[in-house]
């Protein structure tokens, strides 16, 4: 009975489309992340905590930033009907990042220096490292637009050979900074690998049928209003989710230290090495696919099962890994200077592995026009997040510990509103099939 339930498993996961399509992005995603994991045991002994620390801050701020500057415009780009609409779409998205980022550009200029000041920022720090952020966010917006073209079109090689482009730059930049002692290399390292990343991405989408021959300015307000919901319903939630999730390290900063963002900076990337390698390429694949059966009312539970199933697997896994071996892997790995990262890695390791399943499926929303819904539930996120400065006055420890709770009940909140309307929608198609 055994080996036949195993069968029938096996047998799911390799008939399914959708883990095929993932597993090229893996594939790519596996290799290019494998690049920036296995540098960090070097990294980590030339660039201390504080390094970290400050860097995790900058990537929180411009993780926050690129969520509103093209004011959601760029998750429509692969649910029009025809290219021509959706060079559209990608031109308009384009656009309202350089406006954005452009009058970031001036704010920061006016106001550096009070801005270091409020985030705890080491008095030494180079206004000039704000500089970088509004062109930081351009960058990653513009890769990111361009990216769903592709993701629309199929095209997952190209998405992980531009993956592949992008960490190996940035990699090799960091070494060289590494190497000749540069404090901010870390900032300026992610700056050649976005450049790069950009070039390349612009590359594969004119070779694979990019054009803005079509784009004028009627067409652009016309998907401006025919797409209005992803602003008007998108933005605030969205914004709320990334102050959700880029608020911690810049709280720790603030309340605590650089050197603690420093060691909270370690433990979360080792955390997210499974929502980096395997949830963001399920999810950019459950977006296309979802959507493409979303149209045509078709059923996509038997797709969802056998994802369920993986990364189900994989939360596990880690989550035995860490609570036996966590304080042991970062001395070996890392060295002494970053002992204390595994300590906080066995409370952190809850929050994570829930992130990793749940964060897999929320294209579902974008998917299945489900944007009001999800954008309830990022309201409900924010305001638990925020309730984190009620507890600033205490030790570091302590306030992780209240973090993780926070996490693993909005996580489990997310999944529960998930399965419901999948379920609901999965009943109506039924309901319609009887009727007819």
């Amino acid at each position: 009975m055994k080996k036949i339930e195993f069968k029938l498993f096996t047998n799911i996961l390799l008939r399914s489309e959708l883990l095929r399509s993932a597993s090229i992005l893996i594939s790519g995603t596996v290799i290019a992340q494998l690049i920036s994991i296995l540098l960090q045991p070097f990294l980590r002994r030339f660039f201390s905590p504080e390094s970290f620390g400050i860097y995790s801050v900058y990537m929180s701020l411009v993780g926050i930033i690129i969520v509103i500057s093209s004011l959601r415009y760029d998750d429509a780009i692969v649910l029009p009907k025809t290219d021509k609409e959706s060079a559209n779409v990608l031109s308009l998205a384009l656009l309202l990042s350089f406006i954005f980022d452009l009058l970031l550009f001036v704010i920061v200029m006016i106001m550096g220096k009070k801005l270091i000041a409020f985030l705890n920022l080491p008095s030494n720090f180079p206004v000039r490292i704000l500089y970088i952020i509004p062109l930081s966010a351009f960058l990653y917006n513009s890769y990111q637009c361009i990216n769903y073209w592709l993701i629309r079109k199929r095209k997952f090689y190209s998405v992980s050979v531009n993956k592949l482009f992008r960490r190996s730059s940035e990699g090799i930049s960091q070494v060289t900074f590494a190497l000749i002692k540069r404090s901010n290399g870390l900032i300026y390292s992610d700056i050649i690998g976005q450049s790069v990343n950009v070039i390349t991405v612009i590359f594969q989408t004119v070779k694979n049928g990019l054009t803005f021959r079509f784009v004028s300015l009627a067409k652009l307000k016309y998907v401006f209003k025919k797409y209005k919901d992803f602003p008007k319903f998108n933005l605030i939630p969205a914004f709320m989710s990334a102050c959700s999730y880029m608020l911690p390290p810049i709280f720790i900063n603030k309340f605590f230290s650089s050197e603690s963002a420093g060691y909270f900076d370690l433990t979360k990337l080792l955390l997210s090495i499974p929502l980096a390698l395997v949830a963001a390429s399920f999810s950019s694949v459950l977006l296309q696919k979802v959507s493409e059966k979303f149209n045509n009312r078709q059923s996509f539970l038997n797709e969802l099962r056998p994802v369920v199933m993986v990364v189900s697997l994989i939360s596990v896994i880690e989550i035995v890994v860490i609570i036996l071996f966590g304080e042991y892997l970062f001395r070996i790995i890392f060295g002494d200077t970053w002992i204390f990262s595994g300590k906080i890695s066995k409370i952190m390791v809850w929050s994570f592995a829930f992130n990793f399943i749940v964060s897999t499926f929320t294209s579902i929303f974008v998917s299945m026009r489900k944007i009001k819904t999800y954008s309830m539930y990022q309201f409900f996120y924010f305001i638990s997040i925020l309730s984190l400065l009620f507890f600033k006055s205490l030790g570091f420890v302590e306030f992780l510990k209240i973090y993780v709770i926070i996490e693993v009940i909005c996580y489990t909140v997310l999944s529960c509103i998930m399965v419901f309307i999948v379920t609901r929608y999965e009943h109506s198609l039924r309901v319609s099939q009887q009727q007819l």
